[in-house]
């Protein structure tokens, strides 16, 4: 009973000193809202008969649903996140107890009786704020990797975006290349006919030939790359490599105007790998904190039971209790000074890496936002000059060659003209768009895009 009551006082004089359980909780609170909102881990035996389904006419915005519920990336991103609040509990428990059991190896007689054995139990208790400040310093690492997850939506959204546009780029591509095999064949007849007429040289149907071949080539190589470009995408929306996919459409969304001195101002506030970045130094200086504290002696209670046997006189028998306390002894203190300094070039060292991934992300979203406005530039310059004018050279070419005022060469490079005028709108349109989604991963700004331009 005596016994007991010592173990019962132990555990009320060494409760918890700074409980991590709500803050564990509320942290737990926040993973599941985010996994929730996400669907980025779905209920195991699902994943694999709903990973391939896309509607017919899917579009981007779908294949982005898509990819954030069963990207591995994601997945892998939410599980570090949540192994990291797990250690939140761990960082700030106490030590576990101690059961000491010692027997005497010679007999020691006391007034109540010989004493037979002792049986000790202990409870160390690091100094105050010791505990609360490790589960401190793990709650700002948990943070730092839910920042992460984000970091991975915004490269998930932008491997998504960039596949798809290359590949809607090759569809388109191939379309155009097509269209101008047609003219090609179209000249080509009207060609052979003038030459049964005596009007053309043999030369001229040769000329068209070789445009044709060459246009021939290029769509070879141009089915050809589906297959790979089908696999990029599939791979980022974790489905099969030959898995099919909707054919994009065109014209692409185009950006509304950017504000490119708020983008920059703001990035602290809205990308969330230099959010990351703050929150491992908040973690930083709460591990110095804590190292400032390594110094400080830890306590110990505990209980010490003597089993005492009977020697037959009044009162003997009784069985002795002690409550015990104890301090350590911080004498190695080159170490402790040594874990402070380490602590500090930890702080040292995260700061300068935000310094060092801030001016980084502002030299990429620099070169970003330019290839949004040349791309842009190029592109209203194509469509609203360039092609209409090749278009019109192309109309006026084919009435002065069939009148006979213009040779079939100034036809041909006319209609060659127009191509790589096509082709480069359709490259433009599309480094647009790739530009203006890596402009959105570097910023963490969803910009809203205006209809199909």
């Amino acid at each position: 009973m005596q016994l007991q009551k010592a173990i019962w006082l132990l555990c009320f004089l060494a409760p918890a000193c700074a409980s991590s359980e709500a803050t564990h909780r509320r942290h737990i609170e926040t993973w599941q809202e985010a996994q929730a909102k996400s669907m980025a881990l779905p209920v195991e035996g699902t994943a694999a008969s709903t990973r391939l389904a896309l509607s017919t006419g899917a579009g981007l915005p779908e294949m982005l649903r898509h990819a954030r519920r069963h990207n591995p990336r994601l997945r892998a991103a939410f599980h570090a996140w949540r192994a990291s609040i797990e250690q939140i509990p761990q960082a700030s428990q106490l030590p576990e107890p101690r059961m000491i059991f010692g027997a005497f190896l010679e007999k020691v007689e006391t007034r109540t009786g010989p004493m037979q054995g002792k049986l000790s139990i202990v409870q160390a208790l690091p100094w105050f704020g010791k505990r609360r400040l490790a589960g401190d310093v793990a709650a700002a690492k948990a943070q730092a990797l839910a920042q992460a997850v984000e970091v991975a939506y915004l490269a998930v959204d932008f491997q998504v975006k960039d596949a798809w546009y290359e590949y809607a780029w090759l569809q388109k591509t191939i379309q155009v290349d097509r269209a101008h095999r047609e003219l090609l064949s179209h000249w080509q007849n009207v060609a052979r006919t003038r030459m049964e007429l005596a009007l053309s040289k043999p030369s001229e149907i040769l000329r068209v030939e070789i445009e044709l071949g060459k246009l021939e080539d290029r769509l070879m190589s141009l089915n050809d790359l589906q297959r790979p470009l089908r696999a990029k995408l599939n791979a980022v929306l974790n489905r099969p490599a030959d898995a099919p996919l909707p054919v994009p459409e065109f014209p692409l969304s185009g950006p509304e105007v950017v504000d490119t001195d708020r983008l920059l101002a703001d990035l602290d506030v809205t990308n969330p790998g230099l959010r990351q970045l703050q929150h491992r130094i908040a973690a930083a200086e709460l591990a110095v904190q804590l190292a400032d504290k390594a110094g400080y002696p830890d306590l110990s209670l505990g209980v010490d039971y003597t089993f005492i046997g009977s020697n037959g006189a009044a009162g003997s028998g009784d069985d002795a209790v002690a409550l015990t306390v104890g301090l350590g002894l911080p004498i190695w203190r080159g170490a402790y000074r040594a874990k402070q300094d380490g602590a500090r070039a930890h702080l040292k060292m995260a700061r300068a890496n935000l310094d060092a991934a801030r001016n980084g992300l502002i030299a990429d979203l620099e070169m970003a936002l330019f290839k949004l406005r040349d791309t842009s530039r190029h592109l209203e310059l194509l469509n609203t000059s360039l092609i209409p004018k090749g278009q019109e050279a192309i109309g006026i070419m084919g009435d002065t060659y069939q009148s006979g005022e213009s040779n079939f060469i100034e036809v041909v490079d006319a209609q060659r003209i127009l191509l790589e005028f096509q082709l480069q709108a359709v490259r433009a349109e599309v480094d647009r768009a790739k530009a203006l989604s890596k402009v959105e991963q570097l910023s963490g700004v969803s910009i809203p895009l205006v209809d199909k331009l």
